[in-house]
């Protein structure tokens, strides 16, 4: 595999989005914008201003100094514009207005951790510090974003956070949960009746702290999101439930996608931690979701500390992709900070 990069994507910050129509969704600062066919950008609205962080999104530095960029879009099946900001939801009205919904703890939730159901209701999972470790709750909302309930509450100390919530493709009413981040916090969680029981799976330890999971027709895959222990591919079998290791992987992984053709991305980041080997965030691609190699790479930029201005991540958008126009955006990474990128990857050599 090699990745040709076709062209830069300045308009957008952060794609969020393709949806059902393969209109491509994005931010910039407050700005919600959108392309059709992922040609001409136009701004579609706006979110409502958040003090103190809208005050310091005049330059890269402060922006990510300030989260001023974290946000969330997905749109339903029904076409349904859901909005995530500085700890409020948003829908959008009639009005072209983004209206403030419900409240949630935390700022905004992970990338791509926004999921539907078979009966069209759409799931999140709460994702903040939370140091008491208080109580978490996942979300829903229902197909014409009127109505919206705690699916589930994990009980304080039971875990962290939320990393994503995903529907299986294969085992179609399942929806699989992953969970953070100290030992003892990390596992999956597996609901088949939309959170009327929840099935626990895993150790707690860090082999089990994952972010995105991989879907195979044999096992749920993923890579570990660990700054603490040394990273693995994982492969859990469906059949047998065991865990199996897979490649060493020298930093910790946040995001991934798997595209039209079956192609399985995951994304490094670079952070502070024991386990992290490097300071660039690469792609990396699988077959199997088992046997990872990595295809392009990207490296990290001069700011300092990493953790007032962000570590080096790579993220893409939720909803269908082919791997011949790929899409992803970034932060804190020489030549993919702040804006998007549209990528080639064909097969060949690195």
């Amino acid at each position: 595999m090699k990745v040709v990069k076709l062209e830069y994507i300045p308009e957008a910050t952060i794609l969020h989005h393709i949806d059902g129509e393969g209109s491509l969704w994005g931010t910039r600062g407050r700005k919600v914008i959108k392309a059709i066919q992922g040609e001409i950008w136009e701004q579609v609205t706006e979110f409502p201003r958040a003090y103190p962080r809208d005050l310091f999104g005049f330059s890269r530095p402060t922006a990510r100094a300030m989260r001023a960029d974290k946000a969330n879009l997905y749109v339903n099946a029904n076409g349904g514009l859901l909005g995530i900001r500085a700890g409020i939801v948003y829908t959008l009205e009639k009005s072209g207005a983004f209206t403030p919904w419900f409240e949630i703890q935390g700022d905004s939730v992970l990338h791509g951790g926004i999921c539907e159901d078979q009966q069209g209701w759409t799931y999140f999972g709460e994702y903040f510090m939370n140091p008491r470790r208080g109580e978490v709750h996942i979300f829903r909302v229902d197909p014409e974003l009127k109505t919206w309930e705690i699916a589930h509450t994990f009980s304080p100390g039971e875990i962290r956070h939320i990393h994503g919530v995903y529907r299986d493709p294969y085992d179609v009413d399942s929806l699989w949960i992953t969970s953070g981040d100290a030992t003892g916090e990390c596992y999956l969680f597996r609901t088949r009746d939309r959170f009327a029981t929840i099935e626990r799976i895993g150790e707690g330890t860090q082999r089990w702290r994952a972010v995105r999971l991989f879907f195979t027709p044999d096992a749920v895959c993923w890579l570990t999101d660990s700054q603490l222990e040394q990273n693995f591919s994982c492969r859990w079998d469906r059949r047998s439930g065991k865990l199996a290791l897979g490649d060493r992987v020298d930093a910790p992984t946040w995001y991934g996608s798997t595209t039209v053709e079956g192609l399985h991305l995951a994304f490094t980041t670079v952070e502070p931690g024991p386990s992290v080997d490097r300071r660039t965030a690469a792609i990396f691609a699988s077959q199997d979701a088992v046997e990872w190699k990595e295809i392009y790479r990207f490296p990290k930029d001069q700011w300092r500390p990493m953790k007032l201005f962000k570590y080096g991540v790579i993220s893409c958008p939720s909803g269908v992709m082919s791997q011949n126009e790929f899409l992803i955006s970034g932060e804190g990474l020489k030549g993919l900070d702040g804006i998007s990128a549209r990528l080639n990857i064909m097969a060949g050599t690195t």
